[in-house]
């Protein structure tokens, strides 16, 4: 029995061991032909974009990019390297298709994508193009001149590693043309170098715009019929090059008539190319245009459809939410001042006893002190007691300390509002505060004049100083404390 279940289990091993090994194989597989497409889509893309098909190029090149995402998630090492390398390339002919249709900053978004990839690889050429053309994308955006500078040193830095003269010439070309507008003779000298040298026909054209630039017609004339190859992959673009800088060489030697004839032919020639690719492109949209295709723009209807009942009913009950809660905090609110009024209150009472004490208290003192001049002016001569000869030298019936504890009490029961005062007002001093905590608890003027031991007048002045360092256009400075300390 033992033998029989060690057979068992060693079996299952072999199974699931021969099961991975299989997914394993099969995902291999998998990433091989995604890589294997991608290579095909690559090439019809860098095909296309070489014949000026930009949209059928960036078409392929888009493809291409999906594949190789996918097989540079295979666990070999040589597929998933090939895969960030060929990606890296996908994406920098992406941006020369964008670039090309004029969308500077696609293109920059892709050449930048590309860096890392290319890095991986160590492709020298390819980075320092890369970094070239981001240069260039920036400038034609009209981006920072220090950034493209920054972008054309490391383009210089890889070409020089990639030991190409032809792409140094290139990079300070484009850094010639566009850093450094006015420096035409070392532009020319560079364009000259790679037309002649290194068999660069394109650069002839920038050559006839410089010359035709500085009214150099014979110059220019003579460095146009060097734009001529047409055995070229980009014949068609030499062509219609070659035309343009023809007119305008025609028309600085003042033979408008020809100018305006060799343009006229180039404009008839370009609306025949427009008009062909509008007729490739509506045959091609007439072909998918089926049953198929009504079913699903209705069923892509009918769900953009059922979005908006859902997203109707979420802002409804949103809506109703956010009523909820303004009700809730409105409650809130009222009971809080509730509570603040309570306090307030509270206060006052508190304090109306302390305030009759010294009231009595100062009775008290005027009675005696009435007695002692009456007994004064019959010719006696009353001893003074002891406390009253010091009445003048007393503290206050509420001293500094006594009201410092008063408007710290009154901060906490109101939630800081005599804080809040001091912050929002303070140019308020501490004999204007000392008004206004006892304005706040409700005393009157007459017991702050008890309260403070000062007159009637000393209240009133004090009362037009705060009112000025709060708000001069206050009419009733009393209410308008109360008011402030139950927000």
């Amino acid at each position: 029995m033992k033998k029989n279940k060690v057979v068992r289990v060693v079996g299952w091993g072999i199974f699931c061991l021969i099961f991975l090994w299989q997914g394993c194989r099969n995902g291999a597989s998998n990433a091989q032909k995604q890589l294997q497409k991608a290579e095909e889509l690559y090439a019809l893309g860098t095909s296309s974009n070489q014949h000026s098909n930009y949209e059928e190029s960036t078409t392929y090149l888009k493809q291409a990019e999906e594949c190789l995402v996918e097989s540079r998630k295979s666990k070999d090492e040589r597929i998933a390297t090939r895969s960030n390398q060929l990606l890296g390339l996908t994406r920098f002919h992406l941006g020369n298709t964008s670039e090309s249709e004029m969308l500077y900053e696609i293109a920059g978004s892709y050449y930048h994508k590309a860096i890392p990839l290319l890095m991986q690889g160590e492709n020298a050429v390819y980075l320092a193009c890369a970094y070239r053309d981001i240069a260039r994308t920036i400038a034609l955006t009209g981006g920072e001149q220090d950034s493209v500078l920054w972008y054309f040193a490391q383009a210089k830095q890889y070409a020089q590693t990639a030991q190409s003269d032809v792409l140094l010439l290139d990079i300070d070309a484009y850094r010639y043309q566009l850093c450094y507008p006015d420096s035409v003779t070392q532009r020319l000298a560079v364009c000259k170098e790679l037309a002649e040298k290194h068999g660069a026909h394109a650069r002839y054209s920038e050559i006839v715009e410089l010359f035709l630039a500085q009214h150099a017609t014979d110059s220019a004339a003579f460095y146009l019929e060097r734009l001529q190859p047409k055995d070229s992959s980009y014949a068609y673009w030499f062509e219609q090059s070659y035309a343009y800088l023809l007119s305008k060489v025609l028309r600085q030697q003042g033979k408008n008539d020809k100018a305006y004839e060799v343009l006229l032919d180039l404009y008839d020639r370009k609306i025949q190319e427009l008009q062909r690719d509008a007729g490739a492109r509506t045959y091609a949209l007439s072909l998918h245009y089926d049953v198929a295709r009504e079913q699903q723009l209705a069923q892509e209807a009918q769900r953009e459809r059922q979005w908006q009942r859902k997203i109707s009913l979420v802002l409804v009950l949103l809506l109703l939410l956010v009523v909820a809660l303004s009700l809730i905090l409105w409650h809130y609110w009222q009971h809080r001042r509730r509570e603040q009024a309570a306090a307030l209150q509270a206060l006052q009472d508190k304090y109306a006893q302390q305030l009759q004490l010294a009231l009595e208290r100062l009775k008290q003192k005027v009675n005696l002190t009435r007695e002692m001049e009456l007994q004064r002016l019959r010719g006696n001569e009353p001893e003074f007691p002891k406390w009253l000869q010091t009445y003048r030298n007393e503290q206050l019936t509420l001293s500094k300390e006594s009201i410092d504890e008063l408007i710290a009490y009154v901060d906490r029961a109101l939630d800081g509002a005599i804080s809040r005062l001091r912050n929002d007002y303070p140019a308020l001093t501490e004999s204007d505060m000392q008004f206004a905590i006892l304005t706040i608890i409700g005393a009157s003027d007459p017991d702050m004049g008890i309260l403070l031991n000062v007159q009637k007048q000393t209240i009133y002045h004090r009362r037009q100083i705060v009112r000025k360092h709060v708000n001069p256009d206050i009419d009733d400075i009393d209410a308008w404390l109360r008011a402030y300390v139950l927000k």
